[in-house]
């Protein structure tokens, strides 16, 4: 049985109105993987959840996507900045993505721990579509 703290693939799946292949092809899984997590059947690999998050949110926001910035959202400190990847980058729309298991540089063990903190982040929330569940 697949644990609450997955990501819902068929959720996200209809909500970018893609058939499984289709969804398989986006995220880079295999239809058999696809099945497998929709029916509860296994739980998505990390990898898996990202993507598929990714794929959400890029269509959620389309070609504004990159305009986010989650250093000011979240006021992160110029120490804080100095030493985030994300932000030497430039890519603050992916903090929950780039950053491995680092937020506001705090070392994390997980992606489970990331997930959880990102599920608790106003900035990452916002990224989300509007009543999608949180992680």
């Amino acid at each position: 049985m697949v644990r609450r703290s997955h990501i819902d693939l068929k959720a996200v799946r209809r909500k970018v109105d893609l058939s499984q292949s289709e969804f398989a092809d986006m995220i880079g899984a295999s239809l058999r993987t696809v099945q497998s997590c929709e029916q509860g059947w296994r739980n998505p690999s990390p990898a898996v959840e990202k993507a598929a998050l990714l794929l959400l949110m890029a269509h959620r926001h389309g070609a504004a996507f990159s305009a986010h910035s989650c250093w000011d959202s979240v006021q992160c400190s110029e120490g804080e900045r100095e030493g985030c990847l994300v932000y030497k980058t430039r890519q603050g729309h992916l903090c929950w993505l780039l950053s491995g298991h680092i937020c506001k540089g705090i070392h994390l063990h997980s992606w489970e721990d990331k997930k959880k903190l990102c599920g608790e982040c106003e900035y990452f929330r916002e990224l989300l579509p509007e009543g999608f569940p949180t992680l």
